[in-house]
């Protein structure tokens, strides 16, 4: 079975990773650039898909921190 690296405090990192995706929309409703709208709002999605992993592999597993 692959291991995968988790943080030690995942619900923590989850809110830090959703403030970054809130923080680069933010940002995007800010310019009127086509193309750093786009790049912002694709890095907010890369964001929140990091979230809701992190979500999905914390609360399916058995992890508990060193």
């Amino acid at each position: 079975m692959p291991h995968i690296l988790l943080p030690d405090h995942p619900h923590q990192e989850r809110a830090r990773l959703l403030g970054q995706a809130r923080h680069c929309r933010q940002l995007s409703a800010t310019t009127v650039e086509e193309h750093l709208i786009e790049q912002l709002v694709t890095l907010a999605k890369s964001y929140e898909a990091k979230a809701a992993l992190l979500r999905a592999t914390c609360s399916t597993s058995d992890y508990t921190s060193p």
